[in-house]
């Protein structure tokens, strides 16, 4: 390896469509209608869906790049090439500011699907008396041809297929 390769920047690999968002977290599928979020529920923030968590460890549903993370490290955007995805921890958490919660990435940093990005205490969040439902959403479904669910109901594994964009 030649001495300053270390110091290039990696890129994401190019999303190739349609392409396939694996689950953030282990649990059970929650499809967008049953969001016990209205904004989420009605697609308002993009095609979505929900995972009620096992466990607290959130990771990349795709390979890409931190774009955005919330001050209180409830949510976070990953750039995809063309897809902007949306990961809530939670439902009104925000209210929580910060507490529970501790984001594992930084702006800028590439990640892989399957890369931890957020950690979220459930026992904070459920006897604080919020929904601890992790949501994944493509903030910008109207620029693709479609966004769907992959599943209508069941358990799934962090990175099992949850969405498809088609362009």
């Amino acid at each position: 390896m030649p001495l300053f390769d270390f110091m290039k920047k990696s890129q994401p690999a190019p999303v190739t469509f349609p392409a396939e968002l694996g689950s953030p977290v282990s649990g059970d599928f929650i499809p967008m209608a049953s969001l016990k979020d209205e904004a989420f529920a009605q697609g308002k923030l993009g095609t979505c869906c929900g995972v009620k968590p096992t466990d607290g460890n959130i990771c990349s549903p795709i390979e890409g790049v931190i774009s955005e993370i919330t001050d209180t490290s409830h949510a976070l955007v990953i750039q995809a090439g063309e897809i902007e995805v949306l990961i809530h921890a939670g439902i009104h958490t925000v209210n929580m500011k910060g507490e529970g919660f501790k984001t594992l990435v930084k702006l800028g940093q590439v990640v892989k699907k399957g890369t931890p990005v957020l950690q979220m205490d459930l026992w904070k969040v459920r006897n604080s008396g919020y929904d601890d439902t992790v949501i994944i959403a493509v903030s910008n479904s109207k620029d693709f041809s479609g966004v769907e669910a992959l599943r209508s109901e069941g358990k799934v594994k962090a990175e099992d297929g949850l969405l498809k964009v088609s362009k």
